[in-house]
Formats: C-alpha cells, structure tokens, sequence
C-alpha cells in the first residue's frame, strides 16, 4: 500500500498602500488549495479585496474583502485539477 501524496505548500504576501494579504498556497497533487487573511490597514474609506483568477483569464473566481481599517477576513478556497501555476492571486483597494 503506498502512502497518499504530502502537500506542497509556500507562504506569499501581498501589500498596497491601504492593504496586505497573506496566504499559503498548497498543492495536494489533486488540485491547489488558497487560504490566509486579507486585511485594511488604511482609513480612507475603502476595502481591501484578494481575489483569484485562473488560467490568467481575469475573471475573478472567488474574492474575500476586509472594511473598515484593522478588518481581517480570512479564506480557504480549493481548485480541484488546477496545480499552484494555474492560479493567481491578488489584493486591490476599492
């Protein structure tokens, strides 16, 4: 009996001048799974957004926001069949 795949995994962050994203992304051999927290870090009224696409398509999959500042909110999102370079990551203020 062989032993199921370990999970590969890296540690990422992302950084605006009104936002910060901080996730570990890991590959199970069966797909590639997001997860970490977005926070505001500024008081100018806007939220900060981390958001997916794959393949490079820019159409957002999944998306999580945090508002007002000092706001975490945290994600996992998996992608079942899609390896670590099919999905892209991205923090925006809006």
């Amino acid at each position: 009996m062989s032993a199921a795949p370990q999970a590969s995994c890296q540690s990422y962050s992302i950084s605006t001048s009104g936002g910060y994203v901080h996730y570990t992304e890991c590959n199970t051999g069966s797909g590639t799974t997001e997860e970490g927290y977005v926070r505001d870090m500024d008081a100018d009224g806007q939220c900060a957004y981390v958001y997916t696409t794959l393949n490079a398509t820019g159409t957002i999959r999944d998306q999580a926001k945090a508002c007002p500042k000092g706001t975490e909110t945290y994600f996992s999102w998996y992608y079942p069949g899609y390896a670590p370079a099919q999905v892209q990551v991205y923090l925006r203020e809006a």
